[in-house]
C-alpha cells in the first residue's frame, strides 16, 4: 500500500530541505514502508542556482528557485515489473512527494516530472534541473543545516539580520553523522551544490538520467 503523508510530519514554508528530513524520517521509521520502498531525498539545482520549476503552489505556471527538495519513493518491486514488460502497480511504482507543489501528493514519477521539470530543449540552461539524489539513511544522517542561508539584513537596519522567511518552530538539524566529523551546516556544500568539484553526499543526474532512475531503465 502506498503511504499516506503521516499527520505529524512538520511543514515550514520555504524549509523544504527540512519538510522532507522530516518526511524520510517518518517513512524510515515505518518497518512496511522500509522493507516496500526505497526512500530517497532528491535535491534540485544547478550551478547557477536558477532552477524553473512548474506546478508549485508559489507560481503555477513556473517559478525559479536556487534549490528544492522533494521525497520519492522508488519500489523495490519496479524492476521486475519493468523485465517483465507488464503495467506496474502501485506498489510497483516510483512516487514522488512534493509539498509545495499543487499536484497530487504524492504523484507518479511521469506526472511529477512531466508537468514540473519541461525538457531541457525546451528552457534555456540556466534553467534546467539537476537532481542531486540521497537515499533516506544518507540524508538523515548527514545533513546538517544553521539556517543561515536564510539570513538577510534587516529592512531600515544597518546592522540587524533577519530571517527572509520564519523558520521552523523546532530546533535546527545536524545529522548524527554530520556532527561526527564537525558539520553544523552543509546544506548549500553537500546537498544543493551541483558543482563537479562538490563533496556533496549521493548522485548527481540530469533530467534524462533521473527519469531512467525514476523508471529503473539503466
Amino acid at each position: 500500500m502506498l503511504p499516506k503523508l503521516p499527520l505529524d510530519s512538520p511543514y515550514t514554508s520555504c524549509y523544504c530541505e527540512e519538510n522532507i528530513y522530516f518526511l524520510v524520517r517518518r517513512f524510515l521509521e515505518q518497518a512496511q514502508v522500509k522493507d516496500t520502498w526505497d526512500i530517497s531525498a532528491v535535491i534540485i539545482s544547478n550551478a547557477t542556482k536558477t532552477v524553473a520549476l512548474w506546478s508549485q503552489l508559489k507560481a503555477p505556471a513556473a517559478v525559479i528557485w536556487d534549490y528544492h527538495a522533494v521525497l520519492v519513493l522508488r519500489s523495490r518491486l519496479g524492476s521486475q515489473c519493468r523485465l517483465l514488460n507488464t503495467i506496474p502497480s502501485i506498489e510497483e511504482e516510483t512516487w514522488i512527494y512534493d509539498f509545495d507543489s499543487i499536484l497530487e501528493m504524492p504523484s507518479r514519477w511521469e506526472v511529477y516530472v512531466g508537468k514540473t521539470f519541461p525538457p531541457d530543449s525546451d528552457i534555456p540552461s540556466q534553467y534546467r534541473s539537476l537532481f542531486r539524489v540521497v537515499s533516506g539513511e544518507e540524508y538523515l544522517h548527514y545533513f546538517a543545516s544553521d539556517r543561515s542561508h536564510m539570513l538577510s539584513p534587516a529592512a531600515n537596519s544597518g546592522s540587524s539580520i533577519e530571517y527572509i522567511s520564519p523558520p521552523p518552530p523546532y530546533p535546527i538539524i545536524c545529522g548524527p553523522m554530520a556532527a561526527v566529523h564537525g558539520f553544523t551546516n552543509n546544506l548549500m556544500t553537500h546537498f544543493v551544490s551541483m558543482e563537479s568539484t562538490s563533496e556533496g553526499y549521493g548522485t548527481v543526474m540530469d533530467r534524462e538520467a533521473f527519469i531512467s532512475w525514476c523508471s529503473r531503465v539503466y
